[in-house]
């Protein structure tokens, strides 16, 4: 296993476990997710944190500045720590660990929808609650849009696929006619 991934397990499952303990498990990810976003989405930001020539109270006075009115203390304090080990690049990975971290914990399930068109507000809630049925879980939903399913939907959670496409009935009806001939 590549070292970067051992590490960012790591790093992710310590601070679940702190938020496990203080009861903060969504609120822990909501800000982990505004700092790992916010930094990817300015390249600048981006570039000056992860800079190996910039010392580290200067990365962690700017984590300061911009965060420390926004997120626990404890969030800021993971976050030096990880400027502190030279794994500030490692960040997003944290994150997405910490996250499914979380969703387990709280019963969370995330739920990959790909439709031929996009749903509308209705639709979406109307699956929504059908999966949260299916599952007993919360659902979280991402929405996604591949024409080339002509019609229908797909559903992945986890490793389970629920294949309502169109182009999937095609296929079958497809290899039922060539096993008549």
């Amino acid at each position: 296993m590549d070292k970067n991934v051992i590490v960012a397990k790591k790093y992710g499952r310590a601070i679940y476990e702190i938020a496990l303990e203080q009861n903060s498990l969504e609120k822990t990810e909501e800000e982990l997710t505004l700092i790992s976003d916010t930094i990817a989405e300015n390249a600048e930001l981006k570039s000056f944190l992860n800079h190996p020539f910039l010392t580290k109270d200067a990365k962690k006075d700017t984590i300061q500045k911009l965060f420390a009115d926004k997120v626990q203390p404890v969030v800021l304090q993971f976050c030096y720590v990880v400027i502190d080990r030279d794994r500030f690049e490692l960040l997003p990975d944290m994150v997405r660990v910490y996250a499914a971290l979380a969703h387990e914990g709280m019963g969370i399930e995330d739920a990959l929808v790909t439709s031929a068109f996009p749903l509308t507000q209705e639709q979406a809630a109307a699956l929504k609650a059908k999966l949260e049925e299916m599952t007993g879980k919360k659902i979280i939903m991402k929405q996604k849009v591949d024409s080339a399913l002509i019609g229908g939907f797909t559903v992945q959670i986890g490793d389970q696929l629920i294949d309502g496409s169109v182009a999937r009935q095609l296929q079958t009806l497809k290899a039922k006619i060539m096993q008549k001939d």
